[in-house]
Formats: C-alpha cells, structure tokens, sequence
C-alpha cells in the first residue's frame, strides 16, 4: 500500500468537495466526514504507528501537512459562503412574520390618537417629570392644595432632599408649556402615563395613562366642547349617538368646572339590574371646563381675547369599560393569558 499516495489522493477529493459545497451546512457535513472523529484521517495515526522508524518520520510529516491543508481550505471556503450575495426576488410576496401582539394600551392609544386628528387636534408629546411650577402653579393649585400632600405626589429626590420636580400626577401639567411653545389658537391633546403616591386595588394604580385636550380660541364655547366630547365617544364606542350629561364638577384649572357622564353603552339605560351604571343610567369618564384665566394669564395668553376649554379622562378606564375589565391592574401586568386575547 503506497501511503504517500492516498494521502495525496485524498487531499485532492477533499479539495475538490469543499470547493463544490453550496452552503454552510453542505460545508460542515463534509468536515464531520472527513476531519471527524470517526473519519479516515482521525484513524490514521493508528496506521502509522504501525510502520517503522523512517516511514513514520515520512508519513507522519505528510499527514500533518495533508490535515493542515485541508484545515485552511475549509476556512477559507466558510469565510466565502459566509460572504455570499443573497439574490432576493422582490416580486415573490414572502411569508408574513408575526413578532407580537400590540398591547391594549397602544392599540387605544393609535385609536384615540387617529380621532383626535380627524377632529382637527394637533397631537403633542410631554415629559412624565415635570417641575412644581408645571404641575401645580401654573393650574391654579396653590402650595397650600391638598393635591401637593407627599401622600398624592411621587417628588424626585436630589442628595436626600425633596427636589422641585416630580413624576407628573395628570397630564394636564402640559398646557401652559404647550401654548408658550405653540401660541393660539390651538387646539391640542396629550396622551401618556401618569403617578400617584397611592395604595393599588381593583381600580386604582400608582401609575395609569390620561388624556389630556385644549382649545384656545376668541370663540370656544362649551358648545364646541360637547361636539368634540359627543364625536369621541360615538367614535370610540363604535355609538350612532352618544348620549352625553355635564355635571358642575370642581378642578382649579378650569372655571366653570364639569364632570362628564356618558349613557351607560352596556344597558342604554333600560336594565334595572346593570353593574357597570349601577341603575344610574350614565358612567363618569371625564373631567372638563373653561380654561381658567390663571391658566390662560400664565401661559402669556390675553384672557380678555383669548378663551378655551380642557378636557381629560383616565384612558385605562376606557379600555376597562370596553372590554368589560374589572381590574386595572392586569393592564400593566406582564401576563401573557391577559395580552394574548387582544
């Protein structure tokens, strides 16, 4: 048996193999046949321990060259196929991938959102840490307001000390800045997540999401804001009329204040028997009003010219009432039973 020989042969039909390979894992299967350990070449020194001393120096020596070669054709012919071009055809319409499920919170979001700007509001985002001024001065609540209690507020500390910002407690605290930077008219909503210093139950949070809407304006009248508020809520309850009642309500940024029902969209008001209105016929889902003339004086605005309405609700409510949800806090859960259904 010429030894030299096949080895040489060998080198060849491995060469020519891992040249001929089309893709990585063709490649990897020729390496486990022919450098694995249950290969030709992992044998072999066995053959060679066989032979005598000059014939081991001389086999031995083309061995190792022989598994070195084929070792640097298999690199080099990975880091090709690792390089190669993939040709896509535009023209084929591909396999649809689906990453994930779009959580409850952005869904309504996207919507409220898309008819917000149909309604002609510009959509503006804002910081959820605000300072004292923003979230207090400059709607009217005093140092002395029961809102400012540490029990309500979430206050951001600086070196141990009570600093003078915090984790805003509505969105509400993002008018004054918002007319500073865009000036009026205006009209324009906030969306985002808010805190409170406060224990959770089935329908509290330390933190929720709010929405918060002005319109500035020498004309805006209350009339305006039940058209805007009547539109949403036929919109968003997918309703041919909404049914809408203003109750005085007290917020010192606004004056007059409001509350905001709507007629109960689950019994339309002829059950006797209903738990979400409680035979009431209506649900609270907002606070409304006439911009306050502090408001207004603070964001530079002439409140002799100028007047507006503001609005807000809790956002986690709505999602609540629409999908019969009786615990708010399972929408800022991770649980993957509860996202999965939407």
């Amino acid at each position: 048996m010429d030894l030299e020989l096949e080895l040489n042969n060998l080198l060849r039909e491995i060469e020519n193999k891992f040249r001929e390979a089309k893709t990585l894992l063709e490649l990897e299967n020729l390496r486990i046949r022919y450098l694995g350990r249950k290969s030709y070449l992992a044998s072999f020194p066995q053959i060679i321990s066989k032979l005598d001393q000059d014939q081991k120096k001389k086999i031995g020596k083309i061995y190792n060259d022989l598994k070195a070669r084929i070792e640097k054709i298999y690199g080099e012919r990975k880091e090709e196929l690792n390089q190669v071009e993939v040709n896509f055809d535009f023209e084929h319409p591909g396999l649809e991938i689906l990453l994930a499920k779009e959580h409850p919170i952005s869904k309504v979001r996207n919507e409220i959102v898309k008819i917000f700007s149909s309604l002609g509001f510009s959509v503006v985002d804002y910081s959820q840490i605000v300072s004292e001024e923003e979230n207090f001065d400059y709607l009217n609540i005093p140092a002395y307001h029961p809102a400012r209690d540490i029990w309500d507020t979430i206050w951001v500390d600086k070196n141990g000390k009570k600093s003078k910002y915090l984790f805003r407690t509505h969105t509400t605290s993002f008018q004054v800045s918002t007319i500073k930077k865009l000036g009026v008219p205006l009209r324009a909503v906030v969306f985002g997540k808010v805190f409170r210093y406060e224990a959770t139950d089935k329908t509290h949070d330390f933190e929720f999401h709010q929405l918060d809407g002005i319109s500035i304006s020498p004309s805006t009248n209350l009339g305006h804001l039940r058209y805007v508020v009547e539109k949403f809520f036929e919109s968003f309850f997918d309703s041919s009329k909404a049914i809408v009642r203003f109750r005085p309500g007290y917020f010192p940024f606004v004056e007059p204040g409001l509350e905001i029902d709507i007629g109960c969209i689950f019994c339309h008001g002829k059950s006797k028997n209903c738990l979400i209105c409680k035979n009431t016929r209506f649900i609270e889902v907002a606070g409304a009003g006439m911009i306050h003339p502090h408001v207004l004086i603070r964001a530079g605005v002439n409140a002799n010219k100028y007047r507006g309405y503001a609005f807000g609700f809790g956002v986690d409510r709505l999602i609540m009432l629409r999908h019969s949800i009786d615990d708010i806090r399972v929408l800022h859960s991770a649980d993957l039973r509860f996202i999965n259904q939407f």
